[in-house]
């Protein structure tokens, strides 16, 4: 045991910077067989910095360097980060050219992530001598002697100055102060404070003795003492925690009562831990769900196809019960003791699914996402992590649910993972890196944990069905409506027509206002669905034509008429609406297009007596804004429901009898190869909000070019055909399923610059990729926050090819990156870019 303590260790640390591989530190003897892969440390890096670093690996060979510095300190009794975790993070470090450290910095909850501010304090060999010192200096001086230790800001404010730190530097060349890092641990549970029997007084003989001192006087005492007995159940098999607020509601307890009792030594207050978070009990059994003859089916082929390691992708229509399945295959896992992840595209989703699923497996279901703050998110972090520690209060969660950023909870033992919606281009995380699509990374922890896989749509990617049909997935189609509820009527209204032959009412057909007014008469709700937010697109001037354009970005500005500005949905610039114009002064200035804001005032006015509610990124920028908004809508309160595409999205709502489209040609005619995709699988998702329980739903879609194929496909709930096709063009142009991609952008703000290291970095890696390249050249916005940006998009084989092909452009990135005429052009690469 002696010869242990004396071994010298060194741990392998990653730290939460874009830096490639892992650093060697020292363990330090005091904390040999203290520290192990997973725990938090803090080590220095670089000359003042100090960071939290993960220990990836511990091991007893020296390195080849000169000198290795000490960790300073270990944060963690247990490790927060699991190897599966690590085999996670570095298969996305290698798939999406980024580094583990960008990962491990998007997977670590903020609160895991210590902070360090810069401190200052008196050098202890500092002697003061008032003549040395400049008024500046010496007003420092006085501040620390009272305060001891400053931070910048506080130096800042002291003598005045908004940029200190060469005043600083001179104060640490004279020996007057030293400057340090100060590292705090961001996380502090919540607690109460709760009463309990002194020790003298946890025996009911002990007790009983103190209760016949307590004289007539302190009658009031001695009855909050009883009532304290009965709510404590203290001395029964089954005590329970009684905290102070709990116990200050019984009628016979008051604050001074209970304080005098807590003098006398009888009673005592103690801190505890609480949840953060709410729980609701589970109210029924998923043995009690009535399936039908298509689910049972559908069940019985599933769980053949899951076993093991499997990926299934279920395709059900819309309102066909998946929800169901997934509920009886989670009840099926956790049964043997596992946990399942339960990932879904957007947090407005995960009002109705939490309900759904809290109803039958309550306190073991868990909420992962980014609309929790980071300490509720720190505790479903802890709770995800079945051997935690031997004192965890509570039982581990059995069900996580969450949007993408729920992957890299610190799962032990996962039984399955679904993916529901798994079309969605949610999914991908676009910025900042890991780039990382979760779908595809939740196959890669399926295989990770050796669980099956289950994904889920009723129209899925053409990427996942091409994996399907070609038999690299399971395929399970459920194609019947639950209760066999008819598949929406849709019709399609030509607004050039109803506009030439002036019947318009504004954006409204007038098809679509009559089944508005039908479905609010039969007190029915309304969805309808514009793909744009704001309330006017842009304003253009009827005289010159000039269009106001944001300061940073090449994009228009876009007008918001509840708060009465224009607005850039690129960088959030914004600036007042202009009364005339401002290149030729004309007062015809006019609004072009609209958005979700203007359609929700115009319905307001054509149906005044309707309630009318809004869901887009404006309406929900608030923690609980989704959850009010679908529950007003749930509970009836909202008639006619107006957004973007959350309102596409999953949802279901039982007295939805329209949903119309306002203009579906914005979508088609977008200029990207996922067009036609996307706007079917956007227009029959919303379409499946109409039709519930009692009467077969209508679908009214406004377009220009009421001929075009997609809207047949769309009408037929064909999406066979629209696979097939594009299937065809992608395989013709060489696009995914049948290549990858990845997307090299170039960011300057120098434009003659920018486009010199595009040609030049495309120069590089012509002979890599030769006609599998496309560019370089400027995307539709090619200006964003000062930055004009110019694109490479690349093309690679699967498999080996893939690999190589990725392998080259890192090397020949490396090369790039070196050159000193382009060390200020920023890169980014997108893998899969959506």
């Amino acid at each position: 045991m002696a010869e242990q303590e004396y071994i010298t260790l060194f741990a392998e640390v990653l730290l939460p910077l874009p830096v490639k591989g892992y650093f060697t530190y020292r363990v330090p003897q005091e904390l040999n067989g203290l520290v192990a892969p997973g725990m938090r440390v803090v080590v220095q890096f670089g000359q003042k910095k100090f960071y939290t670093a993960l220990i990836r690996r511990i091991h007893n060979q020296p390195p080849k360097t000169m000198s290795v510095k000490y960790l300073l300190a270990a944060i963690d009794p247990w490790p927060v980060v699991n190897e599966k975790q690590f085999a996670l993070w570095e298969w996305m470090a290698e798939y999406y050219l980024c580094t583990v450290g960008e990962v491990m910095n998007a997977a670590l909850p903020s609160a895991y992530k210590l902070a360090s501010e810069t401190r200052v304090v008196m050098d202890p060999e500092f002697v003061k001598d008032g003549d040395l010192l400049s008024d500046r200096e010496f007003m420092v001086v006085e501040a620390l002697e009272i305060q001891k230790i400053l931070t910048l800001t506080d130096i800042s404010r002291i003598v005045g100055m908004t940029k200190v730190i060469p005043l600083i530097k001179t104060m640490i060349e004279k020996g007057i102060v030293r400057v340090e890092e100060e590292i705090t641990e961001r996380y502090k549970p919540r607690t109460e404070t709760c009463i309990r029997l002194t020790e003298a007084y946890r025996s009911e003989a002990l007790l009983n003795a103190g209760m016949d001192r307590l004289n007539k006087r302190a009658y009031k005492q001695l009855q909050a003492l009883m009532a304290y007995i009965s709510m404590s159940r203290c001395f029964t098999d089954h005590p329970l925690e009684i905290s102070r607020p709990e116990l200050l509601k019984t009628p016979d307890i008051s604050a001074a009562q209970l304080d005098g009792l807590i003098k006398k030594g009888i009673l005592e207050t103690y801190s505890r831990n609480v949840s953060r978070l709410n729980h609701d009990e589970a109210s029924d059994s998923s043995r009690n769900i009535v399936f039908s003859d298509a689910q049972k089916q559908v069940l019985a082929e599933l769980k053949s196809l899951l076993k093991g390691t499997g990926i299934a992708l279920l395709k059900g229509v819309t309102s066909s019960g998946k929800t169901e399945v997934y509920i009886h295959l989670i009840e099926e896992v956790i049964g043997s003791g596992k946990q399942v992840l339960y990932l879904l595209p957007e947090i407005a989703l995960t009002t109705q699914i939490i309900r759904r699923l809290q109803k039958y497996f309550g306190e073991k279901v868990g909420v992962y996402h980014s609309r929790y703050n980071e300490f509720e998110r720190i505790e479903i972090w802890n709770k995800a992590n079945i051997p935690l520690s031997d004192n965890q209060q509570h039982q581990p969660y059995q069900v996580l649910l969450g949007a993408r950023s729920a992957l890299f909870l610190p799962y032990t033992d996962l039984g399955l993972v679904i993916v529901d919606e798994e079309h969605d281009s949610s999914y991908k995380q676009n910025d900042p890196a890991p780039r990382y699509n979760a779908r595809d990374a939740a196959t890669v922890l399926g295989h990770i944990h050796q669980c099956p896989v289950l994904m889920g749509s009723a129209t899925p990617s053409v990427e996942s069905f091409f994996n399907a049909v070609s038999g690299k997935y399971g395929l399970v189609n459920l194609n019947e409506r639950f209760g066999s509820l008819q598949m929406p009527e849709i019709r399609i209204v030509n607004i050039r027509e109803e506009a030439r032959m002036k019947r318009m009412k504004s954006h409204f057909s007038p098809q679509l206002l009559d089944a508005i007014k039908q479905a609010l008469s039969a007190g029915e709700q309304v969805i309808l669905f514009q793909n744009r937010r704001g309330f006017s697109l842009r304003l253009e001037c009827d005289t010159c034509h000039h269009i106001p354009e944001c300061i940073n970005c090449d994009v228009t500005l876009t007008y918001h008429k509840q708060v009465n500005v224009m607005k850039c949905h690129y960088c959030g610039y914004t600036t007042r609406v202009p009364d005339i114009c401002p290149e030729c002064h004309s007062p015809a200035v006019k609004m072009r297009g609209f958005g979700t804001e203007k359609v929700e005032e115009e319905l307001s006015i054509l149906f005044p007596d309707a309630v009318i509610g809004r869901m887009d990124l404006d309406t929900t920028r608030t923690k609980n804004a989704y959850q009010r908004i679908i529950g007003d809508f749930e509970s009836g309160k909202i008639d006619v429901l107006v957004g973007t595409q959350m309102v596409t999205k999953g949802l279901d709502f039982d007295n939805v009898s329209l949903v119309g489209v306002l203009y579906a040609d914005g979508m088609m005619s977008y200029p990207d190869f996922r067009a036609l995709e996307r706007s079917y699988q956007l227009m029959a998702q919303v379409s499946g909000r109409a039709g519930r329980r009692y009467k077969r739903g209508l679908v009214m879609i406004q377009t220009n070019n009421p001929k075009h194929p997609l809207l047949q496909w769309v009408v037929d709930d064909n999406y066979d055909a629209m696979f097939e096709q594009q299937l065809s063009d992608r395989y013709k142009y060489k696009y995914p399923p049948y290549y990858r991609l990845i997307e090299v952008s170039l960011r300057h703000r120098d434009y003659e610059l920018l486009n010199k290291a595009a040609s030049a970095l495309a120069g590089m890696l012509k002979p890599v990729f030769g006609g599998l390249m496309l560019g370089p050249e400027y995307p539709l916005v090619s200006r964003i926050r000062n930055l004009y940006i110019k694109n490479l998009m690349l093309k690679t084989g699967k498999g080996l090819q893939g690999k190589q092909h990725k392998a080259e452009l890192a090397r020949q990135l490396e090369i790039f990156k070196a050159l000193p005429d382009y060390k200020s052009v920023r890169i980014i690469i997108d893998v899969d870019p959506v």
